[in-house]
């Protein structure tokens, strides 16, 4: 191989280091859930910072009576097994369960519900 063969694969490769062909699924994914559940913990999840789980029900209460810890807890693994096992995140703090949408899927998840912090809500 000549060097300049050599120069146009490495651009090629560095240009390309970020994409990963399995975001483009999980990005389309993530624009099919249609379960207005789901959505609503999404959207409350996509400033990527741990939230309560009652902070997630009472998000979600004010549209969807229905919602207790059980339905957070089944609604969340439903999208972690649709999507990715790591997907949302949960971790106990203080002796509450909390949840974030996984550090490596937030700027992903925010560009399929085209986030904005300054007029989101």
């Amino acid at each position: 191989m000549r060097i300049i063969e050599k120069c146009i694969i490495m651009e090629n490769v560095e240009e390309n280091k970020f994409y990963k062909p399995n975001y483009s699924r999980l990005f389309n994914k993530i624009k099919d859930i249609r379960t207005p559940v789901k959505n609503e913990i999404l959207i409350a999840l996509l400033d990527g910072q741990w939230h309560s789980e009652l902070e997630l029900i009472r998000l979600t209460r004010k549209n969807h009576e229905f919602v207790g810890p059980v339905t957070i807890g089944t609604m969340i693994g439903g999208v972690n097994n649709f999507l990715k096992k790591n997907y949302v995140e949960k971790r106990f703090i203080n002796g509450v369960l909390h949840y974030r949408i996984s550090e490596n899927y937030v700027g992903l998840s925010r560009a399929a519900y085209r986030y904005d912090p300054r007029n989101f809500f």
